[in-house]
């Protein structure tokens, strides 16, 4: 009977045991977990190198193209452009281009008749333009690099040297705009340049489209 008694005595005394260090090794999951949490609040924030423009900038633009003189063949046009930064949206600046027209459909249509000199088919404008971003944006290329990206419109007034006249033009068009680095960027542009020019007697309102491709250098 003794024997029962010590054996059952030394079975409680064990399950105590056994379940004070079960309490014990939950205490320490329950500390582990309040000082290392399964999610952890503090995030580390990706560091990567943007690309950006920096108001205040000036910008030179060498741009390449083709322009579609109205009633005239297609033609190469080189263009130049002087931006200023007014803010990160607003920009303005002049610009300068220059082709050279080509057959008009009067002559491809009748061999032998001549509309134009050699020196009045030079075609030559000079704009001020504003311009605005109108959907900012980025271009993730890698883990540590982003491009800003900018789809833009916009406006421009000026004087276009045509036909053996200046014609007073109103230009607009839209572009998007690559930025690679503080100081590089690339365009793509569609303005359309719209002027009366009187060629056949009777004054005209002419719409002429230029599509370029350009490259520009912040300072």
């Amino acid at each position: 009977m003794e024997g029962r008694i010590r054996s059952l005595l030394l079975g409680c005394f064990y399950i105590s045991l056994a379940l004070a260090s079960n309490i014990a090794h939950a205490a320490d999951l329950e500390v582990e977990q309040v000082s290392k949490p399964v999610i952890d609040p503090n995030i580390e924030r990706m560091v990567f190198d943007e690309a950006k423009i920096n108001p205040d900038n000036f910008e030179v633009i060498a741009s390449f193209g083709m322009l579609s003189i109205e009633d005239f063949s297609t033609s190469a046009v080189i263009s130049a452009k002087l931006t200023y930064r007014v803010s990160e949206s607003f920009f303005t600046g002049v610009e300068f281009g220059t082709a050279s027209a080509g057959k008009s459909s009067v002559e491809i249509l009748l061999p032998g008749t001549t509309i134009l000199s050699d020196a009045e088919r030079d075609y030559n404008y000079y704009l001020i333009s504003l311009g605005y971003d109108l959907f900012p944006s980025e271009a993730f290329v890698t883990d540590g690099t982003t491009l800003n990206t900018a789809l833009y419109v916009v406006a421009a007034a000026g004087n276009t040297q045509f036909a053996g006249s200046d014609n007073f033009t109103f230009s607009w068009g839209a572009g998007y705009r690559i930025t690679f680095n503080n100081y590089l960027t690339a365009y793509f542009d569609v303005r359309d340049h719209v002027l009366d020019l009187d060629l056949f007697g009777e004054s005209k309102l002419t719409n002429n489209i230029e599509i370029s491709l350009g490259v520009g250098y912040y300072f």
